[in-house]
Formats: C-alpha cells, structure tokens, sequence
C-alpha cells in the first residue's frame, strides 16, 4: 500500500485546479531529530513534500501559504516574474532527494520576488540545506546553513512580531545560535543561546530552552577545542 495519496489543490495565481502528493499521516516514521530541527525518517520523507508548486504557472510555496489568497498586485508579480519564464515541470508526484531541492528552489524564487518575511525564507533555505546535508554535499550545505542564517538574522532585526509571535521569534534566536555553531561561529553560537535561556519568554517554550542550554555547553567545548 503506498504511503502517498493525492490532496487538491487550486491555484490562486491561475485558477487551475491540479492534486499533488503528500504523504499519510500514519506513514511518517521519524528516525532521528537534530537539534536544527532535521528530522531522518524511515520511508517517505515528508519534508520533501512540504512544498505545493503549481504546474502550469510555477507557482510554489508551503503548503499553508499556497492555500491563502493573493492580491491582485501579487498574481501580476508572479505571472510577470515566474510565469513569464515558467517551463513546464510536474512535482506533483513522488518525490526524492533532487526533486525536493528543485521545488524548492522554485519556491525561494516565489518568496523572493513577492518580498515574503525572511522567517519564512529562512525555513525554505534551512530545508535546502538539510536536503544536501543528505546528499552529503558539504559545501552546498555550508552554502544554505549560512543564507538560512542571515535571512534569520534579517528577520530578528528588522521583522516585530507581536506577543503571539514570541515563541516562534524563540525558535529564530536559537536557530541562528545553532547555525553559528554549525558552521563554526562558536563564540556567536554561544551568545545568542544564552540569548534563548535568559529571553522572557523562554518559559512558553521548554523545548526550545532545553536545546539551548545544550548546544550552549557544545559550543563552548567546540570553541574550546578549536583554541588548542
């Protein structure tokens, strides 16, 4: 039995109706989670699904923002920008590895040209990252790691969130803590989890927290075994 089955989608750049794959509730098995949030699972990865990209117009985003309506300026950025050069191209079948990096390249270039949050667009370029972590393309990796960290940075000074938003905000501030670390930043790494641990609002997120005080205590003896 597969572990994928068709969702329906419309578009709101074209209008046209189109199914694309996702993958069953009872079929996600997680295998292990990084402290950047990179989930390993066993069988389908539904991170490769996440994005929803149109195939007539090259429309694409997340899913929950593909669904929200556009303003009639956004469909003639999209229609101007994407589909004025838009080739054909299906993802709304199974995906692997390549295919994912593919849509959501394509969908980075959706974000980017209708001007979206740098949160937003930091999450997109984290998962690519993940994808050639995968691949084992380290350069690659590094490359994404460290657009994903300034687009955190970006959205950390220059984006306000209100009180619903700040535990979300958390999860930006450990990420570009974590990002720094991982891409050797250590002393950064460790300001800006200390950062997370002393927020205000580091009790509305345990978790967050709890990851916090641990890569702080990592980065420390990465910088420390890097002094030697």
């Amino acid at each position: 039995m597969s572990s994928l089955f068709d969702r329906k989608y419309n578009c709101p750049v074209c209008q046209k109706a189109f199914t694309s794959k996702q993958v069953k509730t009872s079929a996600i098995r997680a295998k292990e989670r990084k402290k950047d949030f990179h989930t390993i699972f066993s069988g389908e990865n539904p991170t490769f699904y996440g994005i929803i990209c149109c195939p007539d117009c090259g429309y694409a985003k997340f899913e929950n923002d593909f669904k929200q309506p556009l303003s009639l300026k956004q469909v003639e950025v999209v229609k101007a920008t994407i589909l004025k050069s838009w080739k054909t191209q299906d993802f709304t079948m199974e995906r692997d590895l390549q295919s994912a990096i593919k849509v959501h390249l394509i969908a980075l270039v959706n974000y980017n040209v209708l001007k979206e949050r740098q949160a937003i667009i930091g999450k997109l370029l984290l998962r690519l990252a993940w994808f050639y972590e995968e691949l084992g393309q380290e350069d690659e990796n590094k490359k994404y790691l460290t657009l994903a960290l300034n687009a955190f940075l970006k959205s950390y000074e220059q984006e306000k969130v209100d009180e619903e938003e700040e535990e979300k905000a958390l999860e930006v501030i450990y990420l570009i803590g974590e990002l720094n670390r991982q891409i050797g930043n250590y002393k950064e790494a460790i300001r800006w989890y200390e950062s997370v641990v002393r927020h205000e609002f580091a009790y509305k997120n345990r978790l967050i927290k709890g990851y916090a005080k641990e890569q702080w205590a990592l980065a420390a003896e990465e910088y420390s075994l890097s002094k030697k």
